[in-house]
């Protein structure tokens, strides 16, 4: 396996805050999205390996050496998620300007055509729409031809055609060869874009590994039936339950022994049917990992319901 970074015991704090907590971790070569809730540690650990910030402590390697370091940044790219281009100049004089910086940078119409900027390459980046204007701030963080990429929400608050577009041309990046380790809270899109995922929580590490590793980690699976609406959530025996919803007709089931769950269901007559059994997706798997009993409560029936099996 290609290593790109390590992290081993870095610790973050700002004041009596610790926004890192010990952390050790390997980076594979590839993409991998790192995944967690707000204010659990991720910008700063980008922003670490970025070389952006210092740790408080711990060591850390990226591309086998030290970030802070011009050697090192020289093949680093960022796009983070707030990007203040310079408003006056048109998208091909920013390309211009940034790739000046380095030794050997990707052609302009190279990175024009892998993103698509043709349409608008000589108007202000200050008349670009919001989809635009992030493909620009792609743009300008793989001219200097990095070997390593990181994304901070690269997606957030475009439309659908922005969003997709957007993917296409992160996609076509990782295919040259380029790593990319990207923040995001948009499970479509990690699932979408990467191969490995990072679950951070509390400021360490809750889960790392390849996605479908991850998701069979947590051992969490969904029981879907449609049950007439009329039939009272007290009927569901849901043994193991995590959380049951309800969507119209269509009731799920959180479960980590689905099996004992089915035969529940029959053993107290529960008039359902068209019933399914599947293993969560990413975004269950992620909530599983990082839920407290504060932000992820089970259904008020779920306690009374196990209660009831148990007698």
């Amino acid at each position: 396996m290609t290593v790109i970074a390590q992290l081993d015991h870095v610790t973050k704090t700002y004041g009596q805050v610790v926004a890192l907590d010990a952390v050790s971790l390997t980076v594979p070569a590839g993409v991998t999205a790192v995944l967690g809730p707000n204010g659990a540690g991720k910008s700063t650990m980008i922003e670490i390996l970025a070389g952006l910030r210092s740790p408080s402590g711990g060591q850390l390697k990226v591309l086998g050496g030290d970030p802070t370091t011009l050697a090192i940044k020289a093949r680093i790219g960022l796009t983070p998620q707030r990007t203040a281009l310079p408003w006056r100049l048109t998208v091909a004089e920013t390309l211009d300007l940034i790739g000046a910086h380095y030794p050997a940078p990707i052609p302009r119409s190279v990175i024009v055509e892998t993103l698509g900027l043709g349409a608008f390459l000589n108007k202000r980046n200050g008349t670009l729409s919001g989809g635009q204007r992030r493909r620009v701030a792609l743009g300008a963080a793989l001219i200097g031809a990095p070997d390593l990429l990181f994304l901070d929400e690269p997606t957030t608050g475009l439309d659908t055609d922005s969003r997709n577009q957007l993917w296409s041309a992160i996609s076509a990046v990782a295919a040259q060869g380029r790593s990319v380790l990207l923040t995001t809270h948009d499970m479509i899109e990690a699932e979408h874009l990467a191969e490995n995922v990072i679950v951070i929580a509390g400021g360490q590490v809750a889960r790392e590994g390849e996605i479908e590793e991850v998701i069979a980690q947590v051992g969490l699976h969904l029981v879907e039936a449609d049950v007439p609406e009329g039939t009272s959530e007290l009927t569901f025996a849901t043994v193991h339950a995590e959380r049951v919803e309800r969507i119209g007709s269509r009731v799920r089931i959180y479960t980590a022994d689905p099996d004992a769950t089915v035969r529940a269901l029959v053993v107290d007559r529960v008039p359902f049917r068209g019933i399914r059994v599947d293993r969560v997706g990413l975004e269950e798997a992620i909530r599983a990992i990082t839920a407290t009993d504060a932000d992820a409560p089970v259904s008020p029936a779920v306690g009374q319901i196990t209660e009831k099996v148990a007698r």
